[in-house]
This record gives C-alpha cells, sequence and structure tokens, in this order.
C-alpha cells in the first residue's frame, strides 16, 4: 500500500501537478480578500475553462463572425458600385477598355557621369 503511495506521489511530482497545486493554493493565500468559491478561483487559476467561460468566448466568437459577414457585404456592395462607375466611365471614353497608363516624366533620367573603376584583376589582365 505504501509502495502505491510513493509511486503515485512521485508521478504528481514528476508530472508538475503538485507544484501547480502548491502555487495555486498559495495565490489563493496570498489574495487580500479571499474569493467567495475557491475552488472556482483554483479551476480559473489552473487555466480550466467552465461552461460558463466556454459559453461566453462561443458568443464572442460568433458576434466577431456576424461583424466580419457585414464588413464582406459592405465591402460586395462596394466592389459593385466600383464596377458600375468604371463601366460608365469606359462608355463615356468612346469604349477604350484599357486602364489609363501612367504619363512618362518629361525629362530622362540623368546619364551616369563616372566611369567604372578597373579591378587588379582586370588591370594586370590587359597589361
Amino acid at each position: 500500500m505504501d509502495s502505491e503511495r510513493e509511486k503515485f506521489r512521485t508521478y504528481v511530482e514528476k508530472s508538475g501537478v503538485m507544484s501547480a497545486l502548491t502555487d495555486v493554493l498559495v495565490h489563493l493565500y496570498e489574495e487580500p480578500q479571499r474569493p467567495p468559491d475557491a475552488l472556482s478561483y483554483i479551476k480559473t487559476s489552473l487555466g480550466a475553462h467552465t461552461a460558463d467561460q466556454a459559453t461566453l468566448r462561443c458568443n464572442m466568437l460568433e458576434e466577431k463572425v456576424k461583424e466580419q459577414a457585414a464588413t464582406i457585404e459592405r465591402l460586395n456592395a462596394r466592389v459593385k458600385e466600383l464596377e458600375v462607375e468604371l463601366s460608365s466611365a469606359r462608355e463615356a471614353g468612346g469604349g477604350n477598355k484599357e486602364h489609363p497608363r501612367p504619363t512618362q516624366p518629361s525629362q530622362p533620367p540623368p546619364a551616369i557621369t563616372t566611369a567604372p573603376t578597373a579591378t587588379p584583376e582586370k588591370t594586370a589582365q590587359s597589361s
């Protein structure tokens, strides 16, 4: 019987359960005001999700999905508006279906005025 307890104690210590429980109990002890439900405090501290937390998380995610769906609808409507505007502009411009090209700069870029420097290898080969 004692060897089974010793095996279990060793298992609990090696897996980190003892340390986690000790930390939670120390935090509970150090709380200036004791929580009304110590078991819920321990569950929360250990990271266990209660049914209420899962429901809250689910509700928050559902709300986010609704917001994103509304954004998608709004953006799709805007795309349709822009397509109509583009179509009208093409018809008014003589049927040119190409996008307008950007204008080229009026002056060419300045020419490079420095000559390339010779490397010692090239200088030795040309001699």
